[in-house]
């Protein structure tokens, strides 16, 4: 290959694919699902509905909605065997990863006798979807010593997550505000963990290994493990006052504002600026502005020194810990909401497949001899 090779590092500004799941605009700070504008599916639908916008084209009329809800009910209990796996893992093992175990353990369930291959990608798809919260919640009463909560058929996704999790029922503010969420997180275009299950499904893995992946991939601190650096930033910082010292002081020593800046977007993300009208009325109703206060301050520094807005991990974690959301969980919160999207870009590969194998520039020496061990220093 010519050494005048043009490199995009982080493959910035590379088209791999077509899609039509998710448009972005960046300039202009639109997310679109299908179509249809974010801010119109965050005000009027919900999780379940999202999901399926996603994975079929379109939303669903009253029967296919009915339908496609007792179908994700119907799958999210835990089997035995994936509780074992709960209560066998290490000592202090992270949520993040103990989630990445339970989802490839789940994808080894094998395909039902006359199933399909569609047929069965279907039931996963439903499976891994409803389990991955279960499986989040139950893990987060486990190592509290705390027994799992049986989810409960007649709550939908959000509701369920946050019974669980908290071992009551939420009040309706609090599942709005987690259904919320769960719909901004759903899907984002060809970022690093969708992309990673792509590149597995272009080598026809299974798409529960594919899922697996992802999750793998989103665990990393400059993609879905932001959301806990950002609690843990506001937390370092402890108080309003202390904002702007603290600010300068990373900026000085080179140091990256988690929960600041976006490859894509060059206004403020569009679903950091609905969880942040979402963390107002969290503080309001639970009369604590602490996280909420320091977090404006951070905004406003932050834009003052860097001109840099925030994306959607800054808010989600100021969101999650208003929920009760351990800053540890908050990653694998990510990865329960996002399964959706990586399944159907999974479904789009799947139907217009041919495997991923890009190049790479060699920049090593052009040749070197063998030595024998007895002649090396």
């Amino acid at each position: 290959m010519a050494a005048t090779t043009e490199i995009e590092r982080g493959l910035e500004g590379v088209v791999i694919a077509k899609s039509a799941i998710t448009f972005i605009d960046g300039e202009r700070g639109i997310l679109r699902y299908r179509g249809i504008d974010i801010n119109e599916l965050a005000a009027k639908s919900n999780f379940e509905e999202v999901t399926y916008l996603l994975w079929n084209g379109s939303l669903p009329n009253k029967a296919q909605f009915s339908e496609f809800k007792k179908e994700l009910a119907a799958h999210r209990p835990l089997p035995t065997e994936v509780l074992k796996v709960l209560r066998g893992v290490p000592k202090g093992a992270i949520p993040m990863e103990v989630a990445r175990t339970a989802i490839s353990y789940m994808a080894m369930f094998p395909r039902k006798k006359g199933e399909t291959f569609d047929q069965f990608n279907r039931r996963k798809s439903l499976q891994l979807t409803s389990t991955l919260p279960t499986i989040v919640a139950s893990y987060e009463r486990i190592r509290k010593g705390k027994t799992p909560i049986k989810p409960d058929p007649r709550l939908g996704h959000a509701a369920n997550f946050l019974y669980g999790l908290w071992g009551k029922k939420p009040d309706e503010q609090s599942r709005a505000a987690f259904d919320t969420l769960s719909i901004l997180y759903a899907d984002h275009e060809m970022n690093a963990s969708t992309f990673a299950a792509v590149v597995a499904t272009s080598t026809l893995a299974d798409l529960g290994g594919a899922v697996t992946s992802a999750i793998a991939t989103l665990a990393g601190p400059l993609h879905g493990g932001s959301n806990q650096r950002v609690m843990e930033m506001l937390e370092e910082i402890g108080t309003k006052d202390k904002v702007e010292g603290w600010i300068d002081s990373e900026l000085a020593a080179g140091r990256k504002i988690m929960g600041f800046g976006h490859r894509i977007y060059r206004t403020y993300d569009p679903r950091g600026r609905i969880l942040k009208t979402i963390a107002e009325k969290l503080a309001e109703e639970g009369g604590n502005r602490k996280w909420l206060d320091i977090a404006v301050e951070v905004e406003k520094v932050v834009m003052e020194k860097r001109k840099l807005w925030p994306n959607i991990e800054f808010w989600a974690a100021v969101v999650l810990n208003s929920l009760g959301v351990p800053k540890d969980v908050m990653p694998a919160v990510f990865a329960c909401n996002r399964v959706p999207g990586w399944i159907a870009h999974i479904y789009e590969q799947y139907a217009d497949n041919r495997i991923i194998r890009p190049l790479t520039e060699y920049v090593g020496p052009a040749q070197v001899p063998y030595v024998p061990i007895e002649q090396r220093s």
